[in-house]
């Protein structure tokens, strides 16, 4: 496509030093052009890249792992761009948290807003977490993102409703002729 090299005025197109200069702007436009108009695709969680979406991520503090499933990661991206403005809260926290471990989650916390006449319940600077289970996360990775989503001085009790419980038994049953002595 020569779209700039044919707006050239005709004496300035029959000079090849000049042709050529502009041939290179071209190509060096047609690449900006070419990232601009896939820029709609790529700020779209469903289609970006999954260098992209990494990025996406960063700007919203999310950390994603490349060991997840990629529809996973899109999924948190989105939820976080989505839950931005709840950060912080009770339902931002609930929210956040169903969406990464794929648990139900409840938030319960003594904080609220109290009117002249509302009966205020006693300063408790803990924050209980209720879940059925982590997920794919661990109890430590839970914690650490509710300490960044808690308020200064809160204090978390997180409350696994099910946990995992270890294999038991044999990992494989004998192979047939093995005795069961130490020989």
């Amino acid at each position: 496509m020569t779209w700039l090299v044919d707006q050239l005025p005709r004496a300035m197109a029959t000079d090849p030093v000049l042709r050529g200069l502009v041939t290179a702007f071209e190509e060096v436009a047609d690449t900006v052009r070419e990232r601009i108009d896939s820029v709609e695709h790529q700020m779209d969680t469903g289609l970006a890249s999954p260098e992209m979406l990494q990025y996406l991520g960063s700007w919203l503090g999310v950390e994603l792992e490349p060991t997840d499933p990629p529809e996973y990661r899109r999924s948190m991206v989105r939820e976080v761009g989505r839950l931005l403005g709840w950060r912080g809260t009770r339902y931002g926290v609930e929210a956040l948290l169903e969406a990464a471990t794929g648990a139900r989650v409840t938030v319960t916390d003594t904080g609220g807003v109290y009117g002249r006449n509302d009966a205020v319940p006693p300063v408790d600077a803990v924050v209980t977490v209720q879940m059925d289970h982590t997920g794919h996360l661990t109890e430590r990775q839970v914690l650490g993102f509710l300490q960044s989503e808690m308020p200064l001085g809160a204090r978390v009790r997180l409350d696994v409703r099910f946990q995992p419980r270890p294999a038991r038994g044999r990992a494989r049953p004998p192979v047939s002729g093995e005795g069961g002595g130490d020989g």
